[in-house]
């Protein structure tokens, strides 16, 4: 397997788990009740922050190895078949 392959391959699934990893915090999130009084400022600012710190490591994690240009919208538009990098054609998957 080649290197950009393997690369690809580690990325594709950290994305993923970001991914999944807001998901579970949003229904944790939804599922707790918030503390009464002026803590509940603070603790709904954390949430936020987790939410968009995450978002934006899975925004910037999923890159192409080779040029490193952002695959996550081609990923999506293609079904989750995203085989070569819509920027410089480096072979991603294998067939």
């Amino acid at each position: 397997m080649d290197l950009v392959q393997s690369t690809y391959r580690k990325r594709k699934k950290l994305y993923l788990v970001l991914l999944a990893s807001v998901v579970a915090l949003v229904v944790v999130f939804r599922l707790t009740a918030p503390p009464a009084g002026q803590a509940s400022f603070q603790a709904n600012l954390l949430k936020l922050a987790c939410l968009a710190v995450i978002l934006l490591v899975a925004r910037n994690i999923f890159r192409c190895p080779n040029c490193e240009a952002r695959l996550a919208p081609a990923f999506y538009s293609t079904w989750f078949r995203l085989r070569t990098c819509p920027k410089c054609g480096a072979k991603l998957t294998e067939d």
